[in-house]
């Protein structure tokens, strides 16, 4: 693994999925109470400085980006979030890292901390 350093991923996430309900007309959604739980290390990037001051001040918007190394199933926006510092990040997208090297999960919260 050259591109990624064991020695960065320094943030302890919670990667939810949810489990999949269909109802009886077919309709399918996501269940977050029986969500399964997958606890990686991870590299956290703001994508700002006015996202980082705004975190640590207000902690009302955080967006920026989750750096992991494999996962396995690969996550989807649909169905996964991740939980950091008691807060629910909400997944918008998953970019694989050279040939399987890592994962950046680009992720969005709304709200205040706890």
């Amino acid at each position: 693994m050259s591109g990624l350093s064991a020695g960065l991923l320094d943030r302890d996430i919670v990667l939810q999925t949810a489990a999949t309900v269909q109802s009886d007309s077919g309709e399918v959604t996501f269940d977050w109470d029986r969500a399964s739980n997958r606890r990686l290390w991870a590299q956290w990037f703001a994508k700002g400085t006015r996202e980082t001051f705004r975190f640590q001040r207000e902690g009302s918007y955080i967006d920026g980006v989750f750096r992991v190394y494999e996962i396995t199933p690969r996550p989807t926006p649909d169905n996964s979030r991740i939980l950091f510092e008691g807060r629910v990040f909400d997944l918008q997208g998953v970019t694989e890292l050279g040939r399987g090297e890592g994962f950046d999960l680009a992720v969005v919260a709304h709200g205040e901390a706890p």
